[in-house]
Formats: C-alpha cells, sequence, structure tokens
C-alpha cells in the first residue's frame, strides 16, 4: 500500500505559534484502555482530524501531545474556550472507552510549540504499528539528529560528508536518506526543522535533543527502549572498525533524560 503524506515544508521555519490575548494553552488529560493500539489509534484517527478541523474552523489555533505513559495522553490545547474544546473531546473518549477529558491547568503549555513537531509524530505513529517498526522510527529520528548536530557528521553543510558516511550505518542510513529525498516523508519535516533550529540566533546543540526526546515519548516509547536507543546509536557511531562490539546490556547504565513537562 502507497501512503501519500501531505508536505509541511512551505511553512515559515520560524512557525512558534503566537498567543493572542483572548487565547490560551489548555491541557487536558485522557487515560485510555490498556492497549497501545487504542492510544495509537486514538491519535491518529481521531484527536489529529478532529483537532485539525477545529483549526481549520478557528476554534482552535494549535495542539501538541506528550504522554505520561502509554494509557495516560496529555493534550495541550491553544483556544479560548476550554469548555468547548473539554466537549469535542469527550465524545473520542467516550467513544474508545477513555476516562477524561480532564482540565489540568498545571501542564498548560507544551515543551515545544512547533507545530509541525505533531504532525512528523502522528505520521510516524502511523506509519508504524508494530513496536519494532516503532523503535526504528525512533532510531531514524535520533540518527538524523545526530547528522544535523555533530560536525563531524555533518561537515560544513546540512548534508552528511561523504567521509562521515563511512560511520554511519550503511543499510540503515541508506534507507534514511532515500526517505529525505522525498518531499513528504516526515523525516524530511524533521531534517529541515532541524537545520532551521541550527541556523537560529542563540541555538544551542541541546535544544535538539529535548525535541528528540519529545518525540521519543510522543511515539509512546517506555523509559528502557529510549535508553535502548540512544545507547544502540552511540555504540554504532563510535564503533571502531575493528574494534569489539559492547554488550548490548550497556544501555541499562545509560541515565534516562528525565520526563516530558512544559516550559514554564
Amino acid at each position: 500500500m502507497t501512503v501519500h503524506y501531505r508536505s509541511y515544508l512551505d511553512n515559515s521555519s520560524d512557525a512558534e505559534v503566537m498567543l493572542s490575548e483572548s487565547e490560551r494553552w489548555h491541557a487536558f488529560q485522557c487515560l485510555l484502555p490498556p492497549r497501545a493500539a487504542v492510544a495509537d489509534a486514538f491519535l491518529t484517527q481521531g484527536i489529529s482530524p478532529l483537532l485539525h478541523g477545529l483549526q481549520a474552523v478557528g476554534e482552535l489555533s494549535a495542539w501538541s501531545f506528550t504522554r505520561q505513559s502509554p494509557r495516560v495522553v496529555c493534550l495541550h490545547l491553544l483556544g479560548s474556550t476550554p469548555r468547548l474544546l473539554a466537549a469535542r473531546l469527550a465524545g473520542l473518549c467516550a467513544a474508545v472507552g477513555a476516562e477524561g477529558p480532564v482540565h489540568v491547568p498545571h501542564l498548560a503549555a507544551p515543551p515545544a510549540r512547533d507545530p509541525r513537531l505533531v504532525d512528523v509524530a502522528v505520521d510516524l505513529i502511523g506509519m508504524t504499528p508494530g513496536r519494532q517498526a516503532r523503535l526504528g522510527a525512533a532510531v531514524d529520528l535520533a540518527m538524523v539528529a545526530a547528522v544535523h548536530t555533530c560536525p563531524a557528521l555533518r561537515g560544513d553543510s546540512e548534508h552528511v560528508s561523504s567521509d562521515a558516511a563511512a560511520a554511519l550505518p550503511s543499510v540503515r542510513w541508506q534507507r534514511i536518506a532515500t526517505a529525505l529525498k522525498t518531499e513528504r516523508h516526515p523525516l524530511t519535516c524533521w531534517s529541515h526543522l532541524l537545520e532551521a533550529c541550527r541556523r537560529a540566533p542563540g541555538y544551542d546543540g541541546r535544544m535538539t535533543f529535548d525535541l528528540v526526546h519529545l518525540l521519543h515519548n510522543q511515539l509512546g516509547l517506555s523509559t528502557r527502549d529510549e535508553q535502548r536507543v540512544h545507547a544502540g546509536l552511540i555504540r554504532s557511531l563510535s564503533r571502531r572498525r575493528a574494534g569489539a562490539r559492547r554488550s548490548p546490556r550497556s544501555h541499562l547504565s545509560v541515565q534516562h533524560p528525565g520526563p516530558v513537562r512544559p516550559k514554564r
């Protein structure tokens, strides 16, 4: 089956939503049945179409989401009528047997407000219904971030240098490079977002991996899965060609970056 994705690349690189005087960020928590597939469908087939529709008619200016666990989805909505937004969400929650939505005032704004990030997450969730495919997408996100952040890999341009290409896992990077040549692939949007961040005034490389952590959270990765993704990527980028391979259990000692929290 061929899946067609819309392009987000026409959006301005400075895409953070500006709040009007009448609008505020509102957070709602939804407790879903204990099946990861239900939360995925809730986001891709329910929440995303609904909230994009509300944006189209002007009831909502922006939205994002985070996951406190596979069951708990927190929706961050920018609008002026929280009661109406809660009523819209209640129907979807009832349809999947979820509890909520519960207004969570202390969460407020999402950790990152660029509207293209949530589109990257939703598209990748829809593309990866299986666990192994989902972990593969998480590795792809981290590898593209490493290329944009590490000068030794990037060289003097946004593209991977020929010398550094040998340091990347060849089969995976070839597949990622093919995706990046496709304008409508979510990894392409992710790559353009990272390049825009890198060129922005005051850029700090840690910002990139804050975004990686957010996307991994939105994909539904557990703490251990995220540790495994990062540790595996570090091993693959730092392994010498003739060197011994480290134990696959080395990820257990990697400190987790912490929960996703809204920025104050």
